[in-house]
């Protein structure tokens, strides 16, 4: 199909792309290779709008910069240079992609898009697939994203989804007939219905390090009381509550600091930072939460353009801490966006085993549970 109707161009920049009307023309001459430069020029000089700024530029032009439909070019480029995008950073992105929750109202439903119909849920995952495969190929935060979908759903997946085209095709798999009657709300239990979707009772078991606490102790044990599942909301406000104090980076600074490392080991150990337990900052940092890199601690940059020495940076499991806070704030940010009374809580324990962030630790926790439960009988039918 040939270009024969390029649109005018006024050059106001009101509803119109300069590069995209100079390309229409340049697709026009590569059709119809015979166009001489003067007859190039004029096509040029007829495709702008009578009256228009573009039509005044072209008439106020040097002979020099219209002798050639090349030089013409450059001298319309100039006048109107190439929009720039203002492309986002992997960190940006990687927010974008856990902030995509699936709408329960369009699960089991035809959806059209650009002409096409396709089932709400499928549509979701290759959105989401899209996004991932630009920030995360592996499909490492497969498992974050997952919490974005109704517990009724995320059970129907099949176990093969590690990688972001076997979500997808996981999704296009799941029988549509009956998902009209399913319950579609969120539960405080969906980490655990992530582990059991992909399991079956005859899945090995992994080998435990025996100093770990049972999560099902034996009879008579005691028993440490579980913790309750908090809102987002109230989280970050224990935070902020229980700000650790910033050092200066100094030799006084530094000392004090490393006695907030001491008082922490000795009361939490090897424990993961939580609301309850908030872990000393670097000397010279910034407050958590605070749109912060969370590879230095420094404002300005996130941390996939951290460029700080590696001896600068901050202990790993002050990344995490970090980490755990952003993720509650974009949490809580979601939700007042999505304008629901939801309140969107963390699969956490108390445990040094718990954590409130990232694949991993959500993951592991998710397998120890599973796995206790399998040692006690539970999954493979009445106990002894």
């Amino acid at each position: 199909m040939t270009d024969n109707n390029t649109k005018l161009f006024k050059g106001d920049n009101v509803g119109e792309n300069a590069t995209d009307f100079l390309n229409s023309i340049r697709r026009r001459f590569l059709i119809s290779p015979t166009y001489s430069e003067e007859e190039k020029i004029e096509y040029f000089e007829l495709s702008l709008k009578d009256g228009s700024y573009a039509s005044l530029w072209f008439s106020k032009l040097k002979a020099a910069d219209k002798k050639t439909f090349k030089d013409l070019t450059l001298a319309f480029r100039s006048q109107w240079p190439a929009k720039e995008m203002a492309e986002k950073s992997r960190g940006e992105l990687q927010e974008e992609l856990l902030d995509l929750a699936l709408d329960p109202e369009v699960v089991g439903v035809r959806v059209e898009e650009d002409g096409i119909q396709e089932w709400g849920h499928v549509r979701w995952a290759r959105k989401v697939a899209e996004l991932g495969a630009r920030v995360d190929k592996d499909g490492a935060l497969i498992t974050q994203v997952l919490k974005n979908i109704p517990d009724s759903l995320l059970l129907q997946l099949g176990p093969k989804r590690d990688t972001w085209a076997e979500l997808v095709q996981a999704m296009k798999d799941i029988p549509t007939a009956n998902m009209g009657s399913l319950p579609l709300q969120q539960t405080p239990t969906r980490g655990l219905a992530a582990a059991f979707s992909g399991m079956t009772a005859s899945s090995p078991a992994r080998a435990r390090d025996p100093t770990r606490r049972m999560l099902f102790p034996a009879a008579g044990a005691a028993v440490k009381p579980a913790q309750r599942y908090r809102p987002d909301p109230e989280r970050l406000q224990m935070i902020r509550a229980a700000a650790v104090a910033i050092h200066p980076r100094t030799p006084a600074g530094q000392a004090a600091y490393a006695q907030q490392i001491t008082a922490y080991t000795q009361a939490h150990g090897a424990g993961r930072p939580s609301e309850d337990r908030p872990y000393p900052l670097t000397p010279g940092t910034v407050a958590v939460g605070s749109g912060e890199c969370h590879q230095c601690g420094q404002i300005g940059h996130f941390a996939d353009k951290c460029n700080v020495a590696a001896e600068r940076r901050v202990p790993d499991i002050e990344l995490r801490w970090r980490q755990i806070v952003q993720s509650i704030i974009s949490r809580i940010g979601r939700a007042q966006r999505e304008a629901t009374a939801v309140n969107i809580v963390a699969d956490a324990s108390d445990d040094a085993d718990g954590d409130v962030f990232g694949p991993y630790p959500s993951a592991e926790y998710d397998q120890l549970v599973i796995e206790e439960y399998l040692a006690q009988g539970k999954g493979r039918g009445p106990s002894a």
